[in-house]
């Protein structure tokens, strides 16, 4: 059975994702600038829906580690451990918000990598309130934090190295530098 108010955080989340666009998008900006705004906000509806809803996906074997329970959260504190393709799927999750990230700010790789990191640990802090509050029943795992700051690393690498590559134009198209 369905429990509707667990899907009250998403709902706000996309509410609030749908403002800030459209703040956003109500400044002169170029085809292009408003492509990277329309598309990060379908990308962190996306996020929001794998990461912050009470839907489980099986990727790969079933998995077979157990859970050290906190409360009504499932967790896994062990770095590396219970390694499946959710794994490296995370990574790839991640990519694109390393790749907005360095589009619509001016950040250096640390600061990329203590985004990736304080996103990740945001998002497994979120899924932890919402497990003990809602029983949304989502794994709190440091390997998510991991795989965060990487994906969002490996994004921001992606697009410092177009940059300097011969498609700089279609980077500088894109980017939004004073977003803020």
């Amino acid at each position: 059975m369905t429990n509707y108010s667990q899907w009250l955080p998403y709902l706000a989340y996309v509410f609030i994702i749908m403002i800030g666009i459209g703040v956003l998008t109500g400044q002169k900006r170029t085809f292009g600038q408003l492509i990277t705004i329309v598309t990060l906000g379908i990308y962190l509806a996306v996020v929001g829906y794998l990461t912050l809803t009470p839907t489980s996906y099986g990727f790969g074997e079933v998995a077979t580690m157990r859970p050290f329970w906190v409360g009504n959260a499932p967790t896994n504190p062990i770095p590396f451990r219970g390694i499946e393709i959710d794994f490296y799927l995370n990574i790839l999750m991640m990519v694109p918000l390393g790749v907005y990230l360095k589009l619509l700010f001016k950040v250096n790789f640390r600061q990329a990598m203590a985004a990736g990191l304080l996103i990740g640990i945001g998002i497994e802090t979120t899924q932890f309130i919402l497990d003990s509050f809602l029983h949304m029943s989502r794994w709190i795992d440091i390997n998510d934090v991991i795989t965060n700051a990487g994906g969002v690393v490996i994004g921001y690498s992606i697009v410092l190295f177009l940059q300097y590559s011969p498609l700089k134009r279609i980077v500088s198209y894109f980017s939004i530098q004073n977003l803020l």
